[in-house]
Parts: structure tokens; sequence; C-alpha cells
């Protein structure tokens, strides 16, 4: 998918997670490609049977694999919303890419331990697309990816990110 749709597509999105964290008090922890539903145009987010508190600290494992936050897939205890952030940062960077950044992410996978080290900027650059994203698509990107949770971007800072802020939503 191309920069500027896969922006209208991932806005919609942060517009109905950001509903669910927010409105509802709930937080998804199975946000992925297969639980958007996209018709005409509108994104609908599906598939709550793993949701939670927003406000729950959780230790379970849960989600598909490819999209899972690094801090869940330890079996560490996490913050939901913080998880999901990190599962749309996987949502964009397979619509960009076409491929899901890591197996797993696992500090015993060696791919996912190369991206902590390195970042998903190098990602970017080692799969020859980044100079089809503007460098703002990348930092939030790569802000919402970022393996310590504690600096993982919210969505209010989202929402302020320059990337979605010079850009029309259609």
């Amino acid at each position: 998918m191309d920069e500027r749709h896969s922006v209208q597509v991932m806005t919609q999105i942060f517009h109905g997670v950001d509903y669910l964290h927010r409105v509802l008090g709930i937080a998804h922890r199975d946000l992925s490609l297969e639980n958007v539903l996209l018709r005409d145009g509108e994104c609908k987010i599906s598939d709550f049977g793993l949701s939670v508190a927003a406000t729950a600290r959780c230790k379970a494992r849960v989600g598909k694999a490819y999209y899972m936050a690094p801090e869940v897939v330890a079996g560490k205890t996490y913050d939901p919303v913080k998880a999901d952030i990190w599962s749309l940062g996987i949502m964009w960077f397979i619509l960009l890419t076409g491929s899901p950044l890591v197996s797993i992410a696992s500090e015993r996978n060696k791919a996912f331990v190369a991206v902590a080290q390195c970042g998903v900027t190098a990602v970017f650059e080692s799969w020859k697309v980044s100079n089809k994203l503007s460098a703002e698509v990348m930092d939030l990107i790569a802000k919402m990816l970022s393996v310590n949770p504690a600096e993982r971007i919210s969505l209010d800072m989202i929402f302020e990110h320059p990337c979605l802020q010079t850009r029309p939503l259609s």
C-alpha cells in the first residue's frame, strides 16, 4: 500500500483504538490487520475476545505472534494500552512493506535482536523501502515500535505527530 493511503487507513484505526481506550475504557490486545474490516474506505475494528480494561496490568501472552509487543512475548506484566500501540505499529509496517517486522518480538529471535539494536528505520533502509517513505512516517512507526514500552509513543502524541498533521484525511 502506498504511504498516503496507509496514513488514511491508519488514522481511522488510530481514532477507533483511541475510542476504545478513552471512551470505552478497554484495550484490545489482539489488534491486527486480520481484525480490521475495510469496506468502502471505512475501517471497523473487530474481535474483542481478548480485550481487557485499559487500566489493567496483564501478564497473559495473548494475540497473534507477529503483532505481540516484546513485553507480552516475554511474559512480563504489561500495560495493554502500550501493547496495543506496538500492534498498531506492526500493522502499519505490514501495510507499507507487505511483511511483518519479525516473526516474534523475542530476545531469542535474531531478527528481533537486530531490530532492537539497529531500529526500525534501519529495517526500512535494508529492505530498500525507505526511499518510498517520508521521514515523518518512518519516525512515527519507529516511535510506535520502541522496544521499551515506557518510551513507546502514546495515541495523544501520535495524533500530534507531524506525520498526521501534514496530510488531509481524504
